[in-house]
């Protein structure tokens, strides 16, 4: 669905809703894709970004909030039928769903088995699905921050400081990856590239689509999986108030071994999150480090850790 009329055509010939709302979750997650990005790309500091900021939930008021309680439960249903699809979206909103999953499990948390017959009234039912959602959103949060860090080491020419230069080098890499792509995604690439040659005809922009196809920079990644899973349990660290040194505990109980040297010291691992990874604990309270290195939160990453899947690549 290329347009606003296209995705209301799909409702009238399929007699479905379901797909003005997904027509409006694609535009909620580009936007959310495309602010990540922008922080990565403008701000070449990495302690001037803003990331895990609640921009994911920010987007999603943006789009949905307007509805109505009564309406709140056909939004979540598109949101989980969304999931179902093959496509890099689709599996983006899906890979969150797991550690919120987990969270449930673990302490009856958001949505899930446990609150079945403990939440019985309607004001709490929908209640309990919008903090869901917001839950949902900052897991998503963190993928899109890893999803963009990674992209950043290893195809950085698509993190140009100018947002048409970063739409051409997509379109670029995309090209190259061409015969790995998806019917989907192949589809959407040729009507993107058609769509953006007509625009970027007579600009010197349009150069960017081959250089990008070219480009073999990439960025020296020192430590790829401590960023990984700090960037990951990020959620954590915020939701449950740890401190540097229980992050630090936590993350050398779950990193594969050999640990960095940057997990010695808290200071050195605090220093890294603010001035390599953009995370930062503003308006956080000073937290009161767990005794034995096992904060609130812990049995939830260590199963996230353990069961996580590999990053999406772009």
């Amino acid at each position: 669905m290329k347009s606003f009329e296209d995705a209301k055509a799909a409702c009238a010939k399929a007699q479905d809703p379901f797909y003005l709302d997904a027509f409006m979750i694609e535009a909620w997650l580009g936007d959310v894709v495309l602010e990540a990005a922008t922080e990565y790309a403008e701000k070449k500091n990495a302690k001037n970004r803003a990331m895990q900021c609640g921009q994911g939930w920010r987007g999603f008021l943006k789009v949905f909030g307007h509805a109505q309680d009564e309406e709140f439960p056909q939004v979540l249903q598109s949101l989980y039928r969304f999931t179902e699809f093959q496509d890099v979206q689709s599996l983006m909103l899906l890979k969150a769903i797991f550690p919120m999953s987990v969270e449930h499990e673990c302490f009856g948390d958001f949505l899930g088995p446990k609150s079945i017959g403990v939440v019985t009234k309607p004001k709490e039912i929908i209640s309990l699905m919008r903090r869901s959602v917001e839950r949902w959103c900052e897991w998503l949060d963190s993928q899109i921050h890893f999803n963009i860090h990674e992209i950043w080491h290893l195809a950085p020419v698509m993190l140009d400081p100018d947002p048409e230069k970063r739409e051409l080098a997509a379109l670029g890499v995309n090209q190259r990856a061409f015969g790995h792509l998806s019917d989907f995604s192949k589809s959407w690439w040729q009507w993107h590239h058609d769509e953006a040659s007509e625009r970027f005809k007579d600009s010197p922009k349009w150069k960017m689509v081959g250089k990008a196809m070219a480009a073999q920079e990439t960025k020296i990644w020192n430590y790829p999986d401590l960023d990984n899973v700090v960037i990951l349990l990020w959620p954590l660290v915020k939701r449950h108030n740890w401190t540097y040194r229980d992050l630090k505990a936590v993350v050398s109980r779950v990193l594969p071994a050999p640990h960095p040297y940057l997990l010695e010291r808290e200071q050195d691992l605090a220093a890294y999150c603010t001035n390599v990874l953009g995370l930062q604990k503003h308006g956080c309270p000073p937290g009161k480090s767990s005794p034995d290195g096992r904060p609130t939160g812990y049995e939830v990453a260590e199963r996230i850790c353990q069961r996580e899947e590999p990053p999406l690549s772009s």
